[in-house]
């Protein structure tokens, strides 16, 4: 069936900028995109929201009369529109929205990197017994659709929907959400096994949102997370994951693809999501650190970085990718990733004849009868799938919350070594590990007690008989939790849990603070939290310092007072950050602002970043 039209066109009219200067709050309501496209007087495209259905028809109406092109685009959250006009049409409704936002263009997560010899890990599937189609669940591709594959038959996917052109078959002439699935649930067939996916055992359903040339729209990266809150059950979704994104532009609490994940997360499906590919400043190849994208800036989202494996099997020379984009989140601060996994060289489904297949036919890779049939992809775009699969077997083996997969997750994770938590978030990916926590849980327990069926060691061993102990990290927005109080009898990780920001009280206390302050970790510690009184003094370790004064937090853990080793300055007087792991030489640091807005991608391992358009 033909999706409805969505767009009532009428000639764009081209008005004066000078319109805006009459609109003293055009900017009140609007994310940072939105003004610059409107202070330069260019057309754009934007969501506007508004408080009442009344207010969003009658704007509907002058939008039209003034030349706009323009779409209803209601969602849970309330009535809203999607708008294509020029400068002053736009701001003479931003009085009348609730919040304006830039339906930015989104992208892949992928990036084209020399090829060189890999292989993946072990498929848990395979190595540790899981019946991948004990419980048949489904994830849920939100990317450039899909091509039926040997590998993933149109019989696996489950359903297919196009909110790009309104196709009614799949298909996917960019082959980025083919690739995507194939790492998710191909089966390996066109390979004798050598390129199967993490979950052969499931299902997809590919919802499309991108298009041919591998970009589109915010708008209907909401649509499709709307269209699987509304569809979850009947397709039994459990996990969604996103590979694409856009800059971060407003605040967590405003921004429209944010708020469309916190309410599916809400639901009790995982959202797992793509940290992009940021992470060096392309002029110097510096490392660089702040460009977590949306939506994986999202609280309850399962952010994923990209791990470097190096083509080995060897646990110790695994790196973080540099290109991996790194925390903190803009406007936020919040910490992210939550954790990484591999994305370098990662070889899945290709799309024959699409356009990632035509133009890296360097990067093709052969199945068994010598035909190229498979694409080495990496970025990003590859590390988040291999969560979302992770996700999808510990769902088969243990009917979980959507919070309480994310905590399995990360708890299990693997540390990276000489790596921050800003870079790594909780860790690598440790499926195992994560398999022998989820059979653990008791997911009927009441809130408040022991929730975990039998005692359990914190470590497990890979299938090389490599000793992988767990991080036993747990990340959530600006909360951290240490390691103690993340055992066994906390409370239940229930959906019915808010994890999310609140922003009139900050929801969940992790740990023993009045103030809602969290101390975590031992040799990376970070403080973040909310202050009752401006100044509050911690002391942490057997020589570390902690104190606060004018919104700042300074914390030190040197093995002498005074000698600058892994400290944190974070604070929102100034919206500075100054963190890392600082010598006396005074090296990798950051220095992260809002006010001056700009990156200068400096030397000696020296940032200070803001808002550029080279992210």
């Amino acid at each position: 069936m033909k999706p409805t039209p969505r767009w009532w066109w009428t000639t764009v009219v081209s008005l004066v900028v000078s319109a805006l200067a009459a609109v003293p709050s055009a900017a009140s309501h609007a994310d940072e995109g939105v003004r610059s496209v409107v202070a330069a007087g260019l057309s754009a495209r934007v969501i506007m929201q508004f408080a009442s259905t009344a207010e969003r028809d009658a704007a509907f109406s002058r939008l039209l009369n003034r030349g706009a092109a323009v779409r209803t685009a209601d969602t849970e959250a309330g009535p809203g529109l999607v708008v294509f006009g020029s400068a002053a049409t736009l701001s003479s409704e931003f009085p009348h929205a609730r919040q304006v936002s830039l339906d930015a263009g989104v992208s892949v997560s992928a990036i084209r990197q020399p090829a060189r010899a890999t292989w993946r890990r072990p498929r848990a599937a395979a190595s540790i017994g899981v019946d991948a189609s004990r419980r048949r669940i489904a994830v849920a591709i939100i990317d450039s659709g899909i091509r039926p594959h040997a590998d993933l038959p149109l019989s696996r996917i489950r359903a297919f929907k196009d909110f790009v052109a309104g196709s009614t078959v799949p298909v996917d002439n960019c082959g980025h959400g083919t690739h995507v699935a194939g790492i998710v649930a191909g089966n390996g067939r066109s390979s004798n096994g050598l390129y199967a996916g993490i979950a052969p055992g499931v299902d997809i359903v590919a919802l499309r949102v991108l298009g041919d040339d591998c970009a589109g729209n915010t708008s209907d990266v909401i649509d499709a997370l709307e269209w699987i809150g509304r569809h979850h059950e009947t397709y039994r979704i459990k996990v969604v994951n996103v590979s694409l994104g856009h800059a971060v532009l407003e605040s967590i609490f405003t921004d429209p693809l944010v708020q469309a994940v916190e309410r599916l997360s809400r639901k009790g499906v995982a959202v797992v999501t793509a940290a992009g590919n940021k992470g060096l400043n392309p002029a110097t190849d510096l490392p660089g650190y702040g460009g977590i994208g949306v939506p994986c800036n999202a609280p309850s989202s399962i952010c994923v970085g990209s791990l470097d494996t190096l083509g080995s099997a060897e646990l110790s020379d695994d790196r973080v990718s540099d290109a991996s984009s790194r925390g903190p989140t803009r406007f936020d601060l919040l910490a992210k990733p939550d954790l990484v996994a591999p994305g370098v060289n990662i070889v899945s489904l290709a799309a024959p004849g699409s356009r990632l297949f035509t133009e890296l036919e360097h990067l093709h890779v052969l199945d068994a009868n010598g035909s190229p049939r498979y694409l080495m992809l990496s970025g990003t775009s590859m590390a988040a799938p291999a969560v979302a699969a992770a996700a999808a077997l510990l769902l088969q083996e243990n009917d979980l919350s959507a919070n309480t997969l994310k905590l399995a997750l990360q708890f299990t994770a693997r540390l990276v070594p000489l790596t921050d938590v800003l870079t790594q978030g909780a860790g690598a990916l440790n499926i195992a590990g994560a398999l022998i926590l989820a059979d653990a849980i008791n997911p009927h327990a009441r809130p408040g007690m022991t929730w975990i069926r039998h005692r359990i060691t914190a470590a497990n061993v890979d299938a090389n008989q490599q000793f992988i102990p767990w991080s036993q990290r747990i990340i959530y927005g600006n909360r951290f939790m240490r390691p103690r109080y993340a055992q066994v009898h906390l409370f239940r990780w229930d959906d019915e849990v808010v994890w999310a920001y609140d922003a009139i009280a900050e929801n969940i206390v992790w740990g023993n603070s009045a103030n809602d302050n969290i101390v975590w970790g031992n040799n990376d510690n970070i403080v973040w939290g909310n202050f009752a009184a401006e100044a509050t003094v911690w002391v942490t370790g057997e020589s570390g310092e902690v104190h606060s004064a004018d919104h700042n937090i300074v914390w030190e853990n040197g093995a002498v007072r005074g000698v600058w080793a892994a400290n944190v300055v974070w604070g929102f007087w100034d919206d500075n950050i100054v963190w890392g792991n600082v010598t006396r030489d005074n090296m990798d640091n950051i220095v992260w602002g809002n006010q001056a807005d700009n990156i200068v991608w400096g030397n000696d391992d020296n940032i200070v970043w803001g808002n550029d358009d080279r992210r």
